[in-house]
């Protein structure tokens, strides 16, 4: 029995020697076998030993591999074989997210990962041109991961250090000029667009030669990048002529708002007729003197100021010249002026200096204005208008308070030969909107450069202000 007892401890002994030499438990025998069989064979072999796993669980999640495997090669064969782009990418991200589920001692088939990479490489190029630069990174990084390093990702990856070089040299160009719409100075903030478009040139220069010596220039999505930071250039180059042309305009509306210009003793009637010629000159003189300083800065942007705008402003000064010329013929006849009543300043309005804030749809003249206090009596102005031939426009006058106006095309003697010479009153009273008091196509109705206006007068409303406004439709206007 001790000989037995013996031979029988030896034997569990060897036995016992040998599980531990062979790696453990049955379990981790059947484990360790499927995943030599995976890598060795291919992983439809691991299936075998699997079977022989005794732990439910454990069985389970070996056998989830197998399938995950299957479901990451049928992604690839969908991304290889569809026909749109986002099909494409979401079929190669689907695949990595399988394979990446896998356990880390099983490694993915040569083929498997060729594929994979050759299909995820696209996927980051495209991804790329369409400015997803964070998004193709972290598909570079999974596929890295899952598949390794192969030629075709090396490549895309040139692609994401060249465009993160343009996206990154683009946002510091796009901020630098961002801030030039702070600058108020038009010389300073000319020369700040100077210096970015210079940086965008030699940025451009610097990202050439870093496509060319990560061998991506001819690569879609780098070219696609570049375009947009020429682009950005171009639209920047635009944006500085674009200022100058405004600040072009700009003299224009100084000249038109000089000849508009009058002092507070005019909008009162209280100007002789010699302060009216005297403030009248000053006038011409000022806008020549805008003029001189616009030919200048002309001078200074020859490609920006082209001669359209030149030969304008060129013409708007020698149109107004005319009419100061006109107003100046006007007040000669100093007896016959006189007895008109009080001159609205400006004496002339027209949508030849029309205001600027004004739209096309409604636009108008800068105004003439007029104001009166402690009257009692019926009150006299007169101004002149210029509408040329063929144009409906009508003259506008409106109040601050409901006195009643009228408007004739004749009234010397201030307003005394209005009866005698059964003058008509040219108010359209029924397009009457509230205290605006329209003379209809005025250019006919008034049948010259003159308009009469009386203010009736009221013991009660004894002050009264207003203003003259030419609109290109003042119907259309109010509709």
């Amino acid at each position: 029995m001790k000989k037995i007892s013996f031979i029988l401890s030896a034997v569990l002994a060897v036995l016992l020697a040998g599980c531990v030499s062979t790696g453990g438990t049955a379990d981790e025998k059947a484990i360790a076998a499927g995943v030599k069989a995976w890598n060795d064979r291919e992983p439809s072999a691991a299936a075998a030993y699997w079977a022989d796993i005794q732990d439910a669980k454990t069985k389970e999640k070996y056998n989830k591999y197998i399938s995950l495997y299957n479901e990451g090669v049928a992604a690839l064969d969908d991304a290889d074989s569809a026909k749109t782009e986002s099909k494409k990418l979401s079929s190669c991200n689907t695949a990595l997210t399988k394979f990446t589920a896998l356990d880390s001692a099983l490694k993915l088939p040569l083929d498997v990962c060729q594929k994979g990479a050759e299909l995820s490489a696209g996927r980051i190029s495209n991804l790329l041109n369409d400015g997803k630069v964070t998004a193709a990174k972290n598909m570079k990084t999974s596929a890295e991961k899952v598949y390794g390093t192969s030629p075709e990702l090396a490549a895309v990856g040139k692609e994401i250090d060249t465009i993160s070089a343009i996206l990154a040299k683009k946002s510091s160009l796009d901020s630098d000029a961002q801030k030039i719409a702070s600058i108020s100075n038009f010389d300073e903030k000319i020369a700040a667009y100077d210096k970015v478009l210079a940086d965008y040139t030699a940025g451009e220069g610097q990202l050439n030669s870093t496509a060319k010596a990560n061998g991506v220039a001819d690569a879609k999505s780098v070219a696609t990048n570049m375009r947009a930071f020429r682009n950005a250039r171009q639209n920047l180059a635009v944006e500085r002529a674009g200022a100058i042309r405004e600040e072009a305009y700009n003299y224009k509306n100084r000249i038109g708002e000089e000849f508009a210009r009058s002092p507070e003793k005019g909008q009162t009637g209280d100007m002789s007729l010699d302060e009216i010629l005297a403030h009248y000159e000053s006038v011409q003189a000022n806008i020549d003197t805008i003029y001189n300083e616009f030919t200048g800065f002309a001078g200074k942007y020859p490609k920006e100021v082209d001669q359209a705008v030149l030969d304008d402003i060129a013409a708007n000064r020698k149109d107004l010249a005319s009419k100061i010329a006109q107003i100046k013929a006007e007040i000669a006849h100093r007896k016959e002026v006189a007895s008109r009543g009080k001159p609205v300043m400006p004496l002339m309005i027209g949508l030849f200096n029309p205001d600027p804030s004004s739209s096309a749809a409604s636009q108008k003249s800068r105004p003439a204005k007029f104001s009166a206090t402690n009257v009692k009596d019926d009150d006299y102005w007169w101004g002149m208008v210029s509408i040329p031939k063929n144009q409906m426009n009508d003259l506008v006058v409106t109040l601050k308070d409901n006195h009643q106006v009228h408007v004739y095309n004749q009234n010397t003697k201030s307003g005394k030969l209005i009866k005698k010479n059964n003058l008509e009153d040219l108010i359209n009273r029924g397009s009457k909107v509230g205290n605006s008091w329209p003379v209809l196509n005025a250019g006919k109705a008034l049948g010259g450069s003159l308009y009469f206006i009386k203010i009736d007068g009221d013991k009660n409303k004894k002050n009264y202000s207003g203003e003259v406004v030419v609109y290109s439709s003042f119907i259309t206007r109010m509709r």
